[in-house]
């Protein structure tokens, strides 16, 4: 009797009050830098402070790359198709292409690619540029700064992009940890050549980014670019900062949960080096860390670490979209962070 008590007073009374909301966007597009900066202020303000590249998870605040390494002196830095120079920063990139190319003289903005390219592209901080190469997709994944071996989410991802002509050809979509789609918006585009537009896009209700997808234009940069092919380039990536989601399981995972019966609630954290000292649980940005605790039932992986366990009764969850957000605290001082995004769907079997 005790869990029923506990979830009504927690998920259903917060189902109720707080429904999923998108989350927070932030865009612009136009002829120059001018016409994008306060969006991207703006974006920079809801992530928090710049951590540069101080190693390890930070409490909060955010990550930037703008690629002008080197400086206007600097030639194009050729990449192959996984990109780990950045991993200090808490990223790494992967392409289907042959590659990554981050511009450089004496030819900028990929004229060494193809001479019109100087007049098509423009920097919105001076004075490299960054595409894929032989494709216009990339994946962006998040590490735990200093340690790419260590897969990490973040909560919100921005970038921006020069050239884009056409309102659906450049694309960021974002994924949960557990490959679940949480999101996708087409970049603003605007009218002419050397033009600057962002997108960047904040989750303040709990969810966890993992992967995001980037499809730049239409078409891969090397021929003239025509009426119906849109090449674009890109420039800054600004992401929130990169926590660990490494050896951590929710479930049910981020998808349809059916009003058909109760269902068991489970968290997994695999054994750490550190004892876990603490945590919080969010839902649907409320803080249910109490609630939940109360409930929860201890258990242990054979692998080594623990499960907790809450079952849920049928019928507990408002219909639509829900968020759960957990993170554990560890005694060294590191954490790990996770979230699902169930979608719960009404049912009339009794």
């Amino acid at each position: 009797m005790r869990f029923v008590q506990v979830i009504v007073g927690v998920l259903c009374v917060s189902s109720a009050g707080v429904a999923w909301a998108a989350p927070v966007v932030r865009e612009a597009s136009g002829p120059n830098a001018v016409s994008i900066q306060a969006a991207v202020d703006q974006f920079r303000s809801d992530l928090g402070a710049n951590n540069g590249v101080v190693a390890g998870s930070q409490p909060g605040g955010r990550r930037e790359i703008n690629w002008d390494g080197g400086g206007a002196a600097a030639t194009p830095t050729i990449d192959g198709q996984r990109l780990t120079r950045f991993a200090a920063r808490g990223s790494t990139f992967v392409t289907p292409g042959t590659g990554f190319e981050t511009s450089g003289a004496p030819s900028p903005e990929f004229a060494d690619i193809n001479p019109a390219y100087g007049a098509l592209f423009a920097p919105f901080s001076p004075p490299r540029l960054f595409v894929a190469l032989d494709t216009n997709v990339m994946d962006v994944f998040f590490n735990v700064p200093g340690n790419e071996a260590q897969p990490a989410g973040v909560t919100g991802f921005g970038a921006v992009f020069t050239d884009v002509d056409s309102g659906t050809s450049t694309v960021l979509q974002f994924f949960a940890p557990d490959g679940a789609l949480l999101f996708e918006r087409a970049v603003p585009a605007a009218t002419g050549d050397e033009t600057q537009s962002f997108l960047g896009v904040f989750f303040d209700r709990g969810e966890i980014v993992g992967r995001v997808r980037i499809v730049s234009g239409n078409a891969a940069l090397g021929p003239n670019e025509t009426g119906a092919r849109d090449l674009v380039a890109m420039d800054d990536f600004i992401f929130g900062e990169p926590v660990s989601t490494e050896g951590f399981v929710i479930s049910p995972p981020s998808g349809p949960i059916f009003q058909i019966g109760s269902f068991d609630l489970v968290i997994g954290v695999d054994a750490a080096a550190a004892p876990v000292i603490g945590g919080r649980l969010t839902f649907d940005g409320l803080d249910v860390t109490q609630g939940l605790v109360a409930c929860f039932r201890p258990g242990a992986l054979r692998r080594g670490g623990s499960t907790f366990s809450c079952q849920v009764p049928r019928g507990f969850l408002t219909e639509g979209e829900h968020v759960l957000q957990a993170v554990v605290n560890f005694a060294d001082q590191t954490s790990r962070r996770n979230a699902v995004r169930w979608t719960v769907v009404g049912s009339s079997q009794q």
